[in-house]
C-alpha cells in the first residue's frame, strides 16, 4: 500500500490533509482546528469534497474523567 500525498487545504475554521491510497483510490482526509480533529475515508470524491468544506459543529460535548490532570 502506498499512500500518496494530495495536498492541503486551510480554510479560517479548519485544514486539512488530503492523501490517497494508489491501490485502493481511497481518499484519507485529517481535519483539524485548533481544539480537535478527526480522519475519515471515503471510497467517493463527492462524498470527500462534503467533508473537507464542513467545518466542525460548533457544539462540543466532552467527557471529563475525575482525576485526569488535563484542564477545560
Amino acid at each position: 500500500m502506498t499512500i500518496r500525498a494530495l495536498g492541503y487545504v486551510q480554510f479560517k475554521t479548519h485544514q486539512v490533509f488530503i492523501s490517497q491510497d494508489d491501490i485502493t483510490a481511497n481518499i484519507h482526509c485529517f481535519k483539524a482546528s485548533d481544539d480537535r480533529c478527526d480522519m475519515q475515508v471515503f471510497t467517493e470524491q463527492d462524498q470527500a469534497n462534503e467533508y473537507i468544506l464542513t467545518p466542525f459543529p460548533s457544539i462540543v460535548y466532552s467527557l471529563i474523567i475525575a482525576g485526569d490532570d488535563q484542564e477545560e
